[in-house]
């Protein structure tokens, strides 16, 4: 039982779409939106907070609770500007192998690199901003490799990472110290910084790590309440305060109060992962039917639980191929153990969501494009000043990273053709 009264279920949901998804005037809207907000001062406000309760809450069990609520609040003051207001994910691995030439980082979107010697943001929703945190500056970026950047994760290491941790602990490290850092290092700048929610980027890029977590928390049986590793006096609870900073006040919240989409106002779901349950799991009035209520039912799209990826269509291939190519049932199920169990069924369901006609999959010159570049890119590795500015254990940072490349190793020596 998790709790003697179940949180109230929210009464409206509203949907995060992926950045990739949004249409020239849905990003004019946004563009309205955080214009308000940061000439209300509450970019400055939330740069402030973050900083302050920066080594509570990162290499530490509340990494992600902190975050989904941090960015909800940012979206909740956003509301009250335009109701229909949302804020986008960007699954960033969508465009781990060149980042820079991602659509998200276009004038009508994010904007681009820096320019000029002091990194100043000249277009995009945020071009020629001045910030008032730490001190008054334009609002900076600068690219982890000129005007390029270095990959980032790919969706399969991603994948390994949902179907593979069967504790927190393990599953944050490996966000943490990979597609998080490497996202976070590869714009540079304020995103490169504990002040880092100057660049709207944030919210979208911890929307997405928000949304990967729900994943994770609904593939794995007994994760959606696993809560463990280091907290405030020792090993975390459930009950522990969700840290926070007088700049933005979340009300002394529990940890419990955000594990569950849909209930006691988190009132989002995500268009490429699983719906909220109908029930709060553990409650007096829950189905009986722990994995039901666990995974919400129905998913919102195909094929959810095994991905990462935000490509429904190229999901089911990833898939489909992986398990072709990783003959060998030991490894297969090391590293991707829900594709091992699938029943032969599901598989040929998944292979045909991969192949269907209408569906965003490949033709026959983009398969032949993706046969060409079928090598995995290795993810850019944290920087030493990074790790130093997280405080995180230079050694368990290094093995995260060894351990992705050894997963990339063995796709890429493999038959395995990536379809991202």
């Amino acid at each position: 039982m998790v709790s003697a009264q179940a949180p109230q279920k929210c009464t409206e949901m509203r949907v995060r779409r992926s950045a990739h998804s949004l249409t020239p005037s849905e990003w004019q809207r946004i563009r309205a939106v955080v214009d308000r907000l940061h000439s209300q001062g509450h970019f400055d406000r939330f740069a402030s907070s973050h900083q302050n309760v920066f080594n509570d809450v990162h290499g530490k069990s509340a990494f992600f609770p902190f975050h989904r609520r941090f960015v909800l609040e940012f979206e909740n003051l956003g509301r009250r500007i335009d109701p229909q207001f949302t804020i986008p994910y960007w699954d960033t691995t969508r465009d781990y192998r060149d980042p820079a030439s991602s659509p998200v980082l276009r004038n009508g979107t994010l904007g681009g690199n820096g320019r000029g010697a002091d990194g100043c943001v000249v277009d995009g929703i945020q071009a020629n901003w001045s910030l008032g945190f730490p001190s008054r500056h334009c609002m900076q970026r600068r690219y982890s490799s000129g005007d390029r950047m270095k990959p980032w994760v790919s969706p399969e290491v991603i994948s390994s990472y949902i179907q593979s941790d069967r504790r927190l602990t393990t599953f944050r490290e490996h966000i943490e110290f990979g597609i998080h850092g490497a996202t976070h290092l590869g714009l540079g700048g304020d995103a490169a910084t504990k002040y880092a929610p100057n660049d709207f980027f944030f919210h979208m890029h911890h929307a997405n790590i928000d949304r990967l977590w729900w994943q994770w928390q609904n593939a794995n049986q007994g994760a959606m309440f696993d809560y463990n590793g280091p907290g405030p006096r020792g090993e975390a609870t459930l009950d522990d305060p969700i840290p926070q900073d007088r700049s933005v006040g979340l009300g002394s919240a529990p940890v419990r109060s955000v594990m569950v989409l849909g209930f006691n106002g988190i009132c989002y779901s995500y268009d490429t992962a699983p719906s909220p349950p109908a029930r709060y799991p553990g409650s007096d009035d829950d189905s009986s039917d722990p994995v039901r209520a666990v995974h919400g039912g129905e998913p919102m799209a195909p094929v959810p639980m095994l991905s990462g990826s935000s490509l429904v269509a190229s999901r089911g291939l990833e898939i489909s191929r992986i398990r072709k190519a990783l003959s060998e049932e030991a490894v297969l199920k090391s590293y991707f153990p829900q594709v091992a169990a699938l029943e032969p069924s599901r598989l040929e369901a998944i292979m045909s969501t991969g192949n269907a006609t209408g569906c965003g999959c490949m033709a026959g010159e983009q398969r032949e494009a993706f046969a060409q570049n079928k090598r995995i890119d290795y993810p850019a590795p944290m920087t030493d000043d990074w790790i130093k500015m997280h405080g995180f254990d230079p050694e368990r940072v290094h093995a995260v990273h060894r351990e992705a490349c050894r997963l990339i190793d063995l796709l890429n020596n493999s038959t395995y053709v990536s379809p991202y």
